[in-house]
C-alpha cells in the first residue's frame, strides 16, 4: 500500500487575504498512531465526478438527446435558410394515390419530378409507375411569369387534365398533373399579379 504525501502550511503558502481560513485540523492515522494535519480535506470523488459529467463509480454518463424537439428545430432551421435562397413559387399536392395529402414546393427554374433524391419534387410514396430520375418537368419563367408542365421521355405517360403531354404545355392554377397512380393538383403563388422580384 502506498501512502499519500501529508500536506502541510508550507505546501499551499498564505492564503490570499478574500481567500476563507483554513479548515480546522484532522485526525491522520501514520503507522498505527494518529496526529492532527491542517489542511484542505479532500474532495469527494463523487462530487469531483458529477461535475466532470461522471457519474459516481467514475463511468462516463450517458448524453441524452431529445430527438423530435432537436428534428424539429433543425427541420425548421433548414426549411428557413432554403426559402430564403429559393422562395416557392408553387406547389404540387398528391391528391390521389399513394402520399395523398403531400405537397411540395416548387421554385423558380426547371422541377424535376420523381421518386429519387435527386429529383426537386420526390414522390417516393410507392408508386413504382414514377420513374426514380426525373419523370416530368415543372418549369417556372420568372421573365414570363408562366408555368409549364413538359415529359421527360419515360414510359409511362405523363397527363395533364387526363390528356398525354407529349410536348412542353401551358399549366394554370387548379390543373392536376397524373403520373401513373399517382394525381398532382398544381397551386400556383407566383404569376402575373405577384413574382418574388416585386418585393
Amino acid at each position: 500500500m502506498v501512502k499519500k504525501p501529508i500536506l502541510t502550511d508550507d505546501d499551499f503558502g498564505d492564503p490570499p487575504d478574500h481567500a476563507s481560513p483554513l479548515p480546522p485540523a484532522r485526525p491522520v492515522a501514520t503507522g498505527g498512531a494518529t496526529r492532527q494535519v491542517d489542511g484542505p480535506q479532500e474532495t469527494p470523488r463523487t462530487t469531483e465526478a458529477a461535475s466532470g459529467g461522471r457519474d459516481a463509480s467514475g463511468h462516463a454518463r450517458p448524453k441524452t438527446r431529445i430527438l423530435g424537439i432537436s428534428a424539429a428545430r433543425d427541420d425548421a432551421s433548414q426549411a428557413q435558410d432554403n426559402a430564403g435562397e429559393h422562395p416557392p413559387v408553387g406547389w404540387l399536392v398528391v391528391v390521389s394515390g399513394p402520399g395523398k395529402g403531400a405537397a411540395c414546393a416548387l421554385t423558380m427554374g426547371m422541377n424535376a419530378i420523381g421518386r429519387g433524391d435527386n429529383t426537386h419534387v420526390q414522390l417516393d410514396y410507392g408508386d413504382n409507375s414514377i420513374s426514380r430520375e426525373a419523370h416530368a418537368y415543372v418549369t417556372y419563367d420568372d421573365e414570363a411569369r408562366r408555368f409549364f408542365v413538359t415529359h421527360a421521355g419515360k414510359t409511362n405517360l405523363v397527363r395533364l387534365n387526363d390528356t398525354p403531354v407529349l410536348a412542353t404545355h401551358d399549366l394554370t392554377h387548379g390543373d392536376t398533373i397524373r403520373i401513373g397512380a399517382t394525381t398532382l393538383r398544381f397551386v400556383a403563388l407566383c404569376g402575373a399579379d405577384f413574382d418574388w422580384t416585386d418585393t
